[in-house]
């Protein structure tokens, strides 16, 4: 370690979750090259698309982009944004997958609400909404959250997941009175797809477009 590193370590006590680079709170080349092409999911249901079931037309065209794998170094990155205390990298997660995926057909970015039970003081995937509207230009807003008491999703059976109904979100009425609004969801992980599917179900009772959803990483379905 250099003595300039020594420095900037002491100025700003971070690293890189990655690399361990030091006075880097995630580093740019670690976080690019973390990103790959994944197949993309149906929003209304989480399988491969186009599924069989919601196919291409009507709106079955919504679809969810993952950025990765949950697995490895991400893995450990959502860990750290989620758990560890490090807000400031959802942002720049968020901007890296803007650069990623080419900007979508919507007017607003939504993100997953943060859970009732949770004890974070910030909402990791409008983190990442942040960095994702700052780059595509697409404003955020906060306009869901949670109308059910419902266990925490993390450490829930597949079965529990898929349980989940759309009546568990509403939306501010600010939003829900735009006419021919399209919103794109963010989240940082997808499971099942349980969850941005009853979110895109609720949006869409309500008269808001769910067109699509973007997600950091995701555990990818079994064919």
């Amino acid at each position: 370690m250099t003595a300039l590193e020594i420095l900037a370590h002491m100025l700003w006590p971070v690293s890189c979750p990655v690399c361990g680079a030091v006075a880097e709170l995630l580093c740019g080349t670690c976080l690019r090259s973390m990103l790959r092409p994944q197949l993309p999911r149906c929003l209304w249901c989480g399988e491969p698309a186009p599924c069989k079931i919601h196919g291409e037309g009507a709106g079955g065209g919504a679809k969810i982009r993952a950025g990765s794998v949950y697995e490895g170094h991400m893995k450990d990155v959502i860990l750290a944004l989620k758990y560890g205390g490090y807000e400031a990298t959802g942002p720049r997660l968020g901007r890296a997958l803007g650069n990623f995926f080419a900007r979508p057909d919507v007017d607003v970015l939504i993100p997953v609400p943060l859970h009732l039970k949770s004890k974070r003081r910030y909402n990791q995937a409008e983190s990442i909404a942040k960095g994702l509207g700052e780059v595509w230009g697409i404003e955020v807003r906060s306009a869901a959250r949670w109308t059910a008491d419902v266990p925490p999703r993390a450490g829930l059976g597949m079965n529990e997941r898929l349980a989940l109904s759309s009546s568990a979100f509403a939306f501010d009425e600010n939003i829900t009175k735009i006419p021919g609004l399209r919103a794109g969801f963010v989240d940082d992980v997808c499971t099942t797809g349980s969850t941005l599917a009853a979110l895109a179900k609720a949006a869409k009772a309500c008269g808001v477009s769910a067109a699509c959803a973007f997600v950091a990483a995701h555990v990818p379905p079994v064919r």
